[in-house]
Formats: structure tokens, C-alpha cells, sequence
């Protein structure tokens, strides 16, 4: 027999409330786990380690490059000047096509999807 509209809205409720104190704890052991990287990356660099083990784990320093946008402008003109676009994500905002849409726009081979969603709300 199926459920009842309301039990599923109680289960759905509880379903959620589960999710967001798993995101609070991960959010707390992220915190945590960033503090200890910070730690643990000081006393490599001072102590001149770039690996370490211990029971089986191991750490490992590594140096990455990554891109700190101060120009926004600038980096689009470029990006558009010089057709490289895999410097960019491809990622469209649904905020601003929504917009472009909204007021008529055509955007050539983007094709809208119309996604249902559930709204809850808790008192």
C-alpha cells in the first residue's frame, strides 16, 4: 500500500534534517582537517620534509599553480581575442540565461531544460 502524502512529507522532513547535521559535522571536520594540513605543511617545510609515513599513511607536499582572477575584463578580452577557451570552465549561469530569455533573448546552442523541484520549507 502506498504511503500517505503527509507521512512522506514527515519522512522527506526527517530525510533533510539527517542531511543537514551530516553537512554541519562535515563542515566541522573539514575545518579541522584544514587546521591540521596547515600544521602538519609548517612543520614539513620547517623541519625540510616533503614526505612523511606512519602506519601505513603518508603525506606528501606538492606545489600547485592556480589562477587568481584580478581582471575580470581583462581575462575576457583576452579569452575573446584569442579564442582560449578552455581557460575557462564550461559552466553557463543559469541566473543569467534565465535573464537573457526572460527578456527574449536567443542564445544559440543552448537548449532550455525545465527541471521540477521540491520547495521545503520548516518551521
Amino acid at each position: 500500500m502506498a504511503k500517505k502524502l503527509n507521512d512522506l512529507l514527515a519522512e522527506y522532513g526527517k530525510v533533510r534534517d539527517g542531511i543537514t547535521d551530516l553537512k554541519a559535522q562535515e563542515k566541522e571536520y573539514n575545518a579541522q582537517k584544514r587546521e591540521l594540513e596547515a600544521q602538519i605543511a609548517i612543520r614539513m617545510q620547517d623541519e625540510g620534509l616533503e614526505k612523511i609515513s606512519n602506519g601505513g599513511r603518508t603525506l606528501s607536499l606538492k606545489k600547485e599553480i592556480v589562477p587568481t582572477v584580478d581582471d575580470w575584463d581583462a581575462l575576457q578580452e583576452y579569452v575573446a581575442k584569442t579564442k582560449r577557451f578552455e581557460l575557462l570552465q564550461k559552466r553557463m549561469s543559469a541566473t543569467a540565461y534565465r535573464e537573457a530569455i526572460g527578456l527574449g533573448e536567443d542564445i544559440p546552442g543552448v537548449e532550455s531544460t525545465e527541471l521540477t523541484k521540491i520547495n521545503f520549507r520548516s518551521t
